[in-house]
C-alpha cells in the first residue's frame, strides 16, 4: 500500500519531523549526539524523516546545557509537564541603507514577513512551478499571538533601529539577554512565546540600491541567517514513560510554536 502526503504548512511539516527526531534521539545515543552537534537540524530531518520543506534563511539548532539542572526536563509530579530554560529566537538586524530606505524596508519585509524567512521545497512537487508553499504558518488568522504578528513587530524594530542609535544599542547590547522587555518598552509588544528574543548584527547585511535587493551573504560567502535555538528535551529515565512524555512535549501549546 502506498500513501501520498498532502501539501501542508511548512511549520506543521517541521513539527512532525522534529518529533520523530526527538523520539529517535531518546533511544539512540549516537543520533542524539549528531542532532545536538548540527548547526541546523533541517537537513537531518529531511534525510532521516522526509521533511519536505526548509527555511533557507534560518538555522534551527538544539542546545543541551552542561549543567543538568538547567536542562529541559519532564517533571509531571511537580508541574504536570515540562520545565526548563526558555528557547531563543535570534534575529539579524539589517544595516541602515544610505538611500532608498523605504523601498529597502519593504524589500526586507518581503523576505521576512515572519522572522523565519521564505520556505522552500527540497524537491519541487510534480507539476508545481517553483514549489509554491502554503503561507498560513499553522497559526489561523495571524492574530496577535502569531508568528506573522511578531514579524510585523520585527519590521517596526528594524525601522526604528535605523533611526535611533539608543534603540539599536538597547537591542544589541548583552547579546544573550532577552530583548522582549526592550520591545515592550519601546513598541508596546508583549511577547506571547516562551522564547527569548535576541538581536545581532552583520555588517554584510546591506542594501544594494542599484540592484534593489539585500545582500544575503556574509564575508565568508555563507548565507546570513536568523536562528532558532531549542533546548533539547531530556529523555525520562523511565523508558516505559517516554511515549507519554513525548506527547506532553508535543502538546506544549501556542507559546511553543515549534511543537503543537
Amino acid at each position: 500500500m502506498t500513501f501520498q502526503s498532502q501539501a501542508a504548512d511548512p511549520l506543521l511539516e517541521f513539527r512532525l519531523a522534529y518529533l520523530r527526531g526527538i523520539a529517535k534521539s531518546w533511544q539512540d545515543d549516537a543520533y542524539r549526539a549528531k542532532l545536538l552537534g548540527a548547526s541546523d537540524i533541517q537537513q537531518m530531518l529531511h534525510d532521516d524523516f522526509g521533511l519536505p520543506t526548509q527555511w533557507p534563511l534560518l538555522d534551527i539548532s538544539l542546545f543541551q546545557d552542561p549543567n543538568p539542572d538547567m536542562r529541559a526536563a519532564w517533571k509531571p509530579m511537580l508541574t504536570s509537564g515540562w520545565v526548563g530554560p526558555d528557547d531563543s529566537f535570534v534575529i539579524v538586524l539589517p544595516q541602515a541603507p544610505s538611500s532608498q530606505a523605504t523601498e529597502a524596508l519593504a524589500a526586507y519585509y518581503q523576505l521576512f514577513p515572519d522572522f523565519m524567512g521564505p520556505a522552500a521545497a527540497y524537491e519541487k512537487p510534480p507539476g508545481v512551478v517553483g514549489g509554491a508553499l502554503p503561507t498560513g504558518l499553522g497559526i489561523p488568522g495571524g492574530g496577535d499571538g502569531s508568528l506573522l504578528a511578531f514579524g510585523g513587530v520585527v519590521l517596526r524594530a528594524v525601522a526604528l533601529a535605523w533611526q535611533s542609535p539608543e534603540f539599536l544599542f538597547d537591542l544589541t547590547r548583552d547579546p544573550d539577554a532577552d530583548k522582549a522587555p526592550v520591545l515592550s518598552q519601546w513598541l508596546g509588544y508583549n511577547n506571547p512565546f516562551n522564547f527569548k528574543i535576541l538581536f545581532t548584527t552583520n555588517s554584510a547585511f546591506t542594501w544594494d540600491a542599484a540592484k534593489g535587493e539585500w545582500n544575503l551573504k556574509g564575508a565568508n560567502g555563507s548565507l546570513i541567517k536568523n536562528g532558532i535555538r531549542l533546548n533539547y528535551p531530556t529523555a525520562p529515565v523511565e523508558v516505559e514513560l517516554r511515549p507519554i512524555a513525548l506527547t506532553s512535549y508535543n502538546n506544549t501549546g501556542p507559546a511553543y510554536p515549534f511543537t503543537c
